[in-house]
């Protein structure tokens, strides 16, 4: 009877911490949802579906979407497009130079997303900025550009420091994938005379076509879900020119102080990441399969 509470009892905290931190949070969240919920007035009644009625009528949630789409499929490929092109210039080995890009090219990607967020505001400044003071020596620009302030540039800017932060991870993975393509099938294209770019074309991308489908998805799911870059450099401004779904589920919740709408949205991301995680997993079980 002792060995089989051991175990129970050993399981216990683990347990209990996954149950107060993960679990019963979600269950108020999903309860939430449903409810009139203030941090003004507290808990009101039972709304049924009204939460969810009121976020799709929302113009603002529909162009969040519409950031979010942007913010996460533009971010995603563009990051996997630098990370190819970084990966194929690593497999060149050149001595211990490779090994030095290696380290560099990782660096955005080890640095916390507050903490970066902060830099690229810093570097985007109007003011003070490292990207107006290049632009003015270089004669490109006359006037300071206000590359957060403005609606035509921000959610450009925030792509671009996502893209910054994801594409070494993009850069690993390919680059691994490379590693694990047999070199008798380059040495036999060698004999047949093929050239660079049909080497790249008919035996480098489609021996990385499931790395590829791996790397779309996750990135699509973590983009997807991404509030800290976003809420560091522009706060889903300027009048929420880059503005995405995680962002408005903090401005519903705790601007506007309507938890209901906020936690309705909650599950409105909750269901697209879920689809999307499921999709991955099947990705990625066939990739165990081969």
């Amino acid at each position: 009877m002792r060995r089989r509470i051991t175990p129970i009892l050993l399981l216990l905290p683990a347990l209990v911490f996954t149950l107060f931190v993960l679990v019963y949070p979600l269950v108020l969240n999903l309860a939430n949802a449903f409810r009139q919920v203030s941090l003004i007035h507290g808990v009101g009644q039972w709304v049924g579906l009204k939460n969810f009625v009121r976020v799709m009528q929302d113009e603002v949630f529909w162009l969040s979407l519409k950031n979010s789409i942007l913010y996460a499929g533009l971010g995603t490929i563009l990051s996997m497009v630098f990370g190819l092109f970084a990966a194929l210039l690593l497999n060149i080995k050149i001595g211990r130079i490779t090994s030095v890009f290696k380290l560099i090219y990782t660096i955005p990607w080890v640095i916390s997303p507050v903490v970066a967020g902060f830099a690229w505001k810093w570097i985007l400044n109007d003011q003070s900025g490292l990207i107006n003071h290049w632009l003015k020596q270089l004669g490109l620009i006359s006037d300071n550009i206000t590359w957060l302030g403005s609606a035509d540039t921000a959610l450009l800017c925030v792509i671009i420091a996502r893209v910054w932060q994801f594409f070494p991870f993009a850069m690993v993975m390919f680059f691994a994938g490379l590693q694990a393509i047999p070199v008798e099938q380059y040495e036999a294209a060698d004999v047949d005379g093929a050239k660079s770019l049909d080497k790249l074309f008919h035996i480098t991308l489609p021996n990385l076509r499931t790395v590829t489908g791996v790397l779309l998805l996750l990135g699509l799911i973590w983009s997807f879900n991404d509030f800290n870059m976003v809420f560091v450099m522009t706060r889903g401004g300027p009048i929420q020119a880059s503005m995405v779904l995680p962002v408005l589920v903090r401005e519903y919740s705790f601007v506007q102080f309507n938890l209901g709408k906020g936690s309705a949205l909650s599950i409105l991301i909750f269901m697209v990441l879920f689809g999307l995680s499921l999709l991955y997993l099947k990705v990625y079980s066939r990739r165990e399969s081969l």
